[in-house]
């Protein structure tokens, strides 16, 4: 009988156990760490103190991974990296390329507080963070009393968007690696985007094959669809079911599962060696800050105008106060102006605007809370515009469902699709 792995994830952070923020890792990491087939023994919420020591000391050798969140800023209470360090047995060190990396990103040269970030336990090794200025690290941990297991231990960085992109990109394939995990037989796996779990849901039953089961998960931006058919070696019918939840949800709805609506974008303007520029309003430039996560982001992106008030529009987008007046700012007319006159100004390839009511006040009758208008413009090519109605949930999902809409329209705009087209098939709330 093969022994089952397993796992324990170390959320790290003072204000976590205080209440003052509320954790969002644990589910991710316990999720995708179980979709693996690890049996996770133990999630720890701990302060940022000595009390981290005692915790990894009761898990060396009895899980064969240790994840981390947490503790690896530069302030004096960031310890975890110290902590780690004696439970190893050895010094911290720095790392070259860390301090590379961090010299490029900072643009001057580092204090010792920021330096203290790419100092690791002797022997780790360390994991990118192109979000960020704390990168992680991993290395084995064993007990030298006990003739107990080693323990893998991955640490990564607190803040949710740094945490999320080094976990979902860098350390789920660090431990496929290490421990030989291949992609499960028998299951395929998805990502779906602007679809409500219910929805999604509802889909998978209107699109049943027989034999194919399936599952979802929910993560940050995105729902993931695991299809699993134990007596389909080909995948045949996965297949089939997945073609049909792909039509019936909308093709550029699904996307491989290890594909975010960004990447595709930015991969397609690389390939076609295209730039862009935006105009957004309600968004407030989330979409531009989005692709500019990406270290070299200037090779297709000119920049946006945030154009919030509507004297920004006429102001920077020099588009007319009476035309604003007549039309109101989220309206057909307005949205084509802004992406007309943010192509003009930039002279780059392509263009984007934006311009939606996020909430909570600001919606009428004919224009409530969620509704989102969106233009595209490009050289040589027809200005295409779209309105889009989100289910007003919060202000926060508002823009978000905006911010990726408007990424998979442009990507699909730019791949000579019509907008209109796609967001008519779309099954989105």
């Amino acid at each position: 009988m093969i022994q089952k792995l397993t796992a324990a994830v170390c959320i790290i952070g003072t204000e976590l156990v205080r209440g003052v923020i509320q954790d969002g890792h644990a589910k991710l990491i316990s999720a995708e760490m179980t979709a693996l087939g690890f049996s996770v023994e133990q999630i720890v919420i701990i302060p940022d103190d000595s009390g981290i020591n005692r915790v990894l000391s009761d898990l060396i050798g009895n899980v064969d991974v240790i994840l981390t969140t947490g503790g690896l800023g530069p302030t004096t209470d960031d310890i975890t990296r110290n902590v780690i360090a004696r439970a190893a047995g050895v010094d911290l060190v720095e790392d070259e390329a860390a301090r590379a990396y961090l010299i490029k990103r900072l643009n001057r040269d580092p204090g010792e507080a920021n330096l203290s970030q790419v100092r690791f336990p002797k022997g780790f090794s360390s994991i990118p963070n192109p979000l960020g200025t704390a990168p992680g690290f991993y290395g084995t941990l064993s007990d030298p009393e006990s003739k107990q297991k080693d323990t893998l231990i991955l640490s990564m960085p607190g803040p949710p968007v740094e945490m999320q992109e080094m976990f979902l990109v860098r350390v789920l394939p660090l431990v496929k690696q290490i421990f030989h995990i291949a992609q499960e037989k028998g299951r395929t796996e998805v990502s779906v985007f602007l679809v409500p779990e219910s929805q999604l849901e509802e889909a998978c039953r209107v699109c049943a094959v027989p034999g194919v089961e399936w599952g979802t998960r929910i993560q940050p931006l995105r729902i993931s669809l695991y299809l699993r058919s134990d007596n389909d070696d080909d995948g045949r019918a996965r297949k089939l079911m997945l073609k049909k939840i792909t039509n019936y949800l909308g093709p550029e709805l699904v996307l491989p599962s290890d594909v975010m609506p960004y990447e595709s974008l930015i991969s397609n303007l690389k390939e076609k060696d295209l730039v862009i520029a935006g105009a957004e309003s309600c968004t407030g430039g989330l979409v531009a800050k989005i692709l500019t996560d990406s270290p070299g982001s200037s090779s297709y992106f000119w920049g946006t105008a945030v154009t919030y008030h509507n004297s920004a529009k006429e102001n920077l987008l020099k588009i007319p106060r009476e035309k604003i007046d007549q039309y109101g700012a989220v309206s057909r007319e307005i949205v084509v102006a802004m992406a007309e006159h943010i192509l003009q100004i930039s002279g780059v390839d392509a263009a984007y605007s934006i311009s939606g009511i996020a909430g909570p006040e600001g919606g009428t009758p004919g224009k409530p809370v969620g509704t989102v208008w969106f233009g595209f413009a490009a050289r040589g090519r027809k200005v295409s515009a779209v309105k889009m109605k989100f289910h007003a949930y919060t202000r926060v999902s508002v823009r978000s469902r905006a911010s990726l809409a408007a990424m998979l329209l442009l990507d699909s705009y730019l791949r000579g699709k019509e907008p209109l087209d796609i967001v008519t098939k779309w099954q989105y709330i």
